[in-house]
């Protein structure tokens, strides 16, 4: 266990968690918005959310102007209710950031509970954010009164993860209190499963239009008189729409229209043409931020009374909302109008966006800066900020770092911009390498090859940081890669002394098999002095973490070749090489493998005593580490074929649905097909395989490609497609016999054994011309029944009956003879059979038992006890 000591830090060395600064703790921040000074009671809308808030969970989706807000402040007002006010945006979409928005709030009601503090403000939080916001949860005091969580703007939150974690987390809050969520979105999946269940009660656009009587009494609160066929043409022009109702009853005029008209031509005439020009400058300058507070609004529009301003505006009228505190948001139809207005009206809006990104650069709010100077389409000068964004903030583990990428829609900058600001390419380089597009990592790695001698004039870490693309690209090996190093080498002055590689990530991306993590790096067992190549080359990139590294990896390739006992004392060599300066991710990567190693070898008291040591690690210091635990852990139990072990891990948060295989999730997908294979959903054990032969193909992963081929192998043999089964195992056969490898095929044991044997009998046959040895199909065929003999394999489920087997009087009499050893002609004369007829009794037998040799017939046969 004392090998798996390390720092005292729960997430990759180099994450810069901000402080919980004691105002973003004060319970003014969640405090819900103010209403209007006047506006519509909507008493029918108060009684309709009022009812489905029984249900304790409810769900208000309607069009952006449907009057959610309002009426959720209505209801508030009227049930007098204490009330945490989350207001999203679409760069709340990463895990880490959402759970901890939740999670502040969520203390802003007990700001006197230490316990929900020291949670809130664990560096780890980000790591492991939905384990930490649950642990908040569990920490919370009992209520005294009911309180009421709202999620404004939930459309925002399109992430799987957060998707499917949210409900749990929020099912674990204290009875007392009721969750509004305000969204411009219909039910997703994971909401319609809740009220499915009867736990959610679901609002929509029909709820919240106005009726004529609402339309006739919110007229008359305004001193405004209608007679009845003026309610209606009222009712008729906007169709109840809340925002159009507004508009017309503050203009003072009943006239037709559409609602979105009907906005524009009462702001046109109403409003913006009373306001003088200081107040609309006002409104066109800060129209470029999303959010914001008083400071950035005074940045934006150069007025030091900008508080005051914002304050006016939001009691006056319905079109700015305070989120919280003294953070403010413009409704977003306003803030469209804004926009328009700012175009026609020649605001220079790249100049404030410019403005925003220095300011928040001086907070050092690097992620925030850099999104700012990316709006405001003006890429020269990026380069300051892409430098601060990639060296001086981290959000965390490497999923979550991809997560974040997502928000700032990289897929949408101009090819201009790489031409003004060329290390921009090392940005959209690792968005699309870390989420699997294969076709645009390419592209850019290409660009940056060309662009490699304007990137040095820029800065010498974005040469470092090219020379760390380089080594990822997957089109030549990282040998080749070594022997051309001095053409990046010689654009740096001096590398950076940590090492570039671990400074601004892991090299394993947080992934378990250090030799098929950021890269599969089987090619170096290919060339003696491999590993010395890298060391006089690429070590530079990884500082201190080269000292493990050198015997780590082959190790992993003696672990590859069932080599254990070399296997097992590199992986010894590598824990003596750890330092007190080493990363985390170095460390579970020894113990991933030291386990492994341990466990092929049947010494499973050793292997428990690791893993248990392990597992508290990760807990502690590595809680970023937890959804590969869980998986390495469900792969040992599904090598069973364990059912309520795939159960569980469906059901994990992080295990959702995937449009592409992403590279910082792989090593889930694989666990992620072993359950599907476990329960019998072969359709999509399928899909998502023949995605992870793909994935392996493109980005040239022969590990990858010869783990899901022996998988897709299994899962074809069960399915009774037994020569597609033998083609798919040589093709992956083929991808690793050059290297030697093939415990990952063998690892499969009784679910690909007999697809082995198969291949091993075409292999015999004279018209066999492809290039596998016969020696090395046998050794993973005794691999294979070795493991056998220990687990059922994957697909244990899929095709079993529970009917009895029966053997016919004959049928018993030929296997035992067989069982002796006998061949078919003498089973014939002791039997006193024809040689035919003992063939056809065996055929049968074969067939009853689902076996495909003699030795499955007879050892099938002994387990059910048909024979002696």
């Amino acid at each position: 266990m004392a090998k798996m000591r390390g720092k005292a830090h729960g997430e990759p060395e180099g994450a810069k968690e901000p402080d919980v600064s004691a105002d973003l703790l004060l319970s003014e921040k969640f405090a819900p918005a103010s209403l209007p000074d006047v506006c519509a009671p909507r008493l029918r809308v108060v009684d309709a959310i009022n009812r489905a808030a029984r249900i304790r969970f409810v769900y208000i989706g309607a069009p952006a102007g449907s009057g959610k807000t309002v009426s959720a402040l209505l209801w508030l007002r009227k049930v007098r209710q204490p009330a945490v006010w989350i207001g999203l945006d679409r760069y709340d979409d990463v895990p880490s950031v959402f759970y901890k928005q939740l999670a502040t709030g969520l203390y802003s009601v007990q700001p006197g509970n230490e316990a929900m503090r020291a949670v809130l403000e664990d560096p780890a939080f980000s790591s492991s954010p939905v384990e930490h916001a649950i642990s908040l949860v569990s920490e919370m005091w009992p209520l005294d009164k009911r309180h009421v969580l709202v999620f404004d703007d939930m459309h925002f939150i399109n992430n799987r993860e957060i998707a499917k974690s949210l409900s749990d987390v929020l099912r674990r809050l204290p009875g007392a209190f009721t969750v509004l969520l305000l969204s411009r979105a219909d039910l997703t999946e994971e909401w319609r499963a809740v009220s499915a269940a009867g736990k959610l009660a679901a609002l929509g656009a029909e709820d919240l239009r106005f009726g004529e009587d609402e339309i006739r009494e919110y007229f008359k609160e305004l001193g405004l008189s209608l007679a009845p066929d003026e309610v209606r043409l009222v009712h008729v022009a906007t169709d109840g729409w809340a925002i159009g109702v507004a508009a017309l009853s503050k203009s003072g005029q009943v006239k037709a229209g559409s609602s979105r008209f009907l906005f524009e031509s009462y702001f046109d005439e109403q409003v913006w043409s009373t306001w003088d020009d200081d107040l609309r400058a006002f409104c066109l300058a800060t129209s470029v931020a999303g959010e914001f507070d008083p400071e950035l609004a005074a940045v934006l529009s150069g007025r030091g009374d900008a508080g005051e301003v914002m304050d006016q505006l939001a009691r006056t009228n319905t079109f700015l909302t305070r989120l919280h505190g003294d953070t403010f948001r413009y409704h977003h139809l306003f803030r469209d109008y804004l926009v328009r207005k700012s175009e026609d009206a020649g605001v220079d809006r790249t100049a404030l966006c410019k403005r925003a990104a220095e300011h928040f650069r001086k907070k050092r709010d690097y992620m925030r800066a850099l999104r700012f100077w990316l709006e405001s389409g003006d890429f020269s000068g990026m380069d300051t900020y892409l430098l601060l964004f990639l060296f001086e903030s981290n959000p965390g583990s490497v999923a979550d770092y991809a997560d974040f990428l997502r928000t700032l829609d990289i897929e949408k900058i101009p090819d201009d911009a790489y031409r003004v600001c060329p290390p921009l390419h090392i940005l959209a380089l690792w968005y699309a390498y870390l989420t699997g597009r294969c076709e645009m990592f390419e592209r850019h790695m290409d660009e940056l090859y060309r662009a490699l001698p304007r990137i040095a004039l820029f800065d010498s870490r974005f040469v470092e940081s090219s020379i760390l693309s380089y080594s990822i690209d997957h089109r030549t090996s990282v040998l080749d890669k070594a022997r051309k190093f001095s053409k990046f080498s010689r654009f740096v002055k001096h590398f950076t002394p940590k090492g570039l590689a671990t400074t601004l990530t892991s090299f394993t991306h947080n992934l378990p098999y250090p030799h098929r993590s950021n890269l599969d790096y089987s090619c170096i067992a290919l060339e003696e002095g491999g590993m010395d190549l890298l060391g006089r080359t690429f070590s530079v990139l990884l500082g201190a973490e080269w000292g493990y590294i050198y015997p780590l990896i082959p190790a992993c390739f003696a672990y590859e070749r069932d080599d254990m006992e070399t296997a097992l004392a590199g992986f010894e060599d590598a824990w003596r090489a750890v330092v007190p300066e080493n990363r985390d991710d170095g460390r579970i990567c020894i113990a991933v493998m030291h386990h492994a190693t341990l466990w092929q070898q049947n010494r499973d008291a050793e292997a428990a005593a690791e893993l248990a040591a392990f597992r508290a690690f990760v807990e502690v210091q590595a809680p970023y580490f937890l959804p590969n635990l869980k998986a390495y852990e469900t792969k040992l139990a599904l090598f069973d074929a364990d059912a309520k072990a795939a159960r569980s891990w469906l059901d994990e948060y992080f295990v959702t649905e995937v449009d592409r295989i992403e590279l910082v999730r792989v090593f889930q997908h694989f666990t992620t097909v072993r359950a599907r294979l476990a329960l019998g959903q072969t359709d999509d054990a399928e899909r998502l395989l023949d995605d992870l032969l793909e994935f392996g193909r493109a980005f040239n992963r022969p590990l990858d490609r010869g783990e899901a081929g022996a998988l897709k192998a299994a899962l074809l043999w069960a399915t009774g497609r037994r020569g597609e089964a033998v083609d798919v195992l040589a093709t992956a056969l083929e991808e690793l016999a050059p290297y030697g490898f093939y415990r990952v095929v063998a690892d499969e044991g009784a679910s690909v054994e007999p697809v082995l044997k198969s291949l091993a009998a075409r292999m015999v046959r004279a018209d066999y011309e492809g290039p596998l040895e016969r020696a090395f199909v046998q050794e993973a065929l005794l691999a294979a029944h070795d493991r056998a003999g220990r687990f059922r394999g994957v697909t244990a489920n899929l095709g079993a009956s529970d009917k009895p087997v029966k053997l016919s009087r004959q049928q018993k009499l030929v296997l035992e003879l067989l069982a002796q050893g006998l061949r078919a002609p003498e089973i014939a004369e002791r039997a006193g059979l024809t040689v035919p007829t003992v063939k056809s009794h065996l055929s049968a037998a074969y067939r009853k038992l689902d076996a495909h040799t003699a030795e499955d017939a007879v050892l099938r046969a002994r387990k059910l006890g048909l024979i002696g």
